[in-house]
């Protein structure tokens, strides 16, 4: 039996949408910006200086997050925000987020020390924390966190803050479309397989396997309805921000991708206004890429 035929998702966001993010954003804003830097020799990459670099939240908690600035690259350099996956780690500085010319800042926004990075397991997921309510859920909180991560970042004296790059993967990338839209330093956006996308379509499917199975328990153990989650879910969906995107966007989606389908990416690209590119690889699952470190380094030379 064929799976039925799945259709895309076009923007639908709440009728306050914009005015939410707006004062999300205007509170950014308006809050200090202090942050400190930490240098242990033993961090350092044969091409890097990598410094620990932390900052203090929009909620007054500390956040943490790798800082690595190419040693050949002339500075001041453009840089990039490197926004995590779903968990409460942080993206190491390696063979995938070092660049050449760019300058890395790769943040945990949970507040835990840049190392060691910490494994998932259920009891540390967070995706319904807070969902009782767009204001108290847990995703204001991190996209304001990484709205003021990109503004300490373009307070690095090594950084060029006129050639900015919001990226990540899986729910980075969600988080990097964010950015495009509602951070003015941005000035190009990598989404790689990304997440906290056309909702409906992964809560509406069997699920059986965790992070997303953490909505299944929440609606079990507390009978919330999947309609009141995804009201909520509505305001930090990456296809309703994606019209509010003014900076070009790279997206990639995975063929074999168990978690973040074909729909869910072809309905956020179908959603971002030009300029844009889509790559496709064919046999990549939930996972990293060694091209996406070139193809990230070229969508920004092109863009910043």
């Amino acid at each position: 039996m064929m799976d039925a035929a799945v259709p895309l998702k076009s923007p639908q966001p709440p009728p306050d949408f914009e005015a939410f993010w707006r004062a999300a954003a205007s509170e950014v804003d308006a809050a200090p910006l202090r942050y400190e830097r930490v240098h242990y020799e033993a961090d350092d990459h044969p091409t890097h200086i990598v410094y620990r670099l932390r900052w203090i939240g929009i909620d007054g908690r500390g956040r943490e997050g790798w800082y690595a600035v190419p040693r050949a690259a002339p500075l001041p350099a453009p840089a990039v925000l490197y926004l995590p996956g779903y968990g409460v780690g942080t993206v190491p500085i390696n063979e995938n987020t070092m660049f050449e010319g760019l300058i890395t800042f790769s943040i945990n926004l949970h507040g835990y020390a840049v190392e060691p990075n910490v494994p998932y397991s259920p009891e540390l997921g967070y995706f319904t924390r807070g969902i009782q309510s767009p204001q108290t859920y847990i995703y204001r909180r991190i996209v304001q966190d990484s709205l003021l991560a990109m503004r300490v970042l373009a307070a690095q004296v090594e950084v060029d803050s006129r050639r900015l790059v919001a990226a990540g993967l899986s729910q980075g990338g969600g988080l990097a479309v964010m950015l495009g839209a509602w951070c003015s330093l941005t000035r190009c956006v990598v989404a790689e397989l990304p997440a906290l996308s056309y909702w409906e379509y992964l809560l509406g499917r069997p699920v059986w396997r965790y992070p997303i199975k953490e909505f299944a328990d929440y609606m079990e153990t507390t009978n919330t309805s999947r309609e009141a989650i995804l009201s909520v879910l509505q305001y930090y969906d990456a296809v309703n921000h994606a019209p509010h995107v003014r900076v070009p966007a790279q997206l990639s989606l995975a063929l074999k991708d168990p978690s973040i389908r074909a729909p869910v990416v072809f309905s956020l690209y179908d959603a971002l206004p030009p300029p844009k590119r889509l790559l496709i690889y064919e046999d990549l699952g939930h996972d990293w890429h060694p091209e996406m470190r070139f193809r990230l380094e070229e969508w920004a030379e092109r863009s910043v």
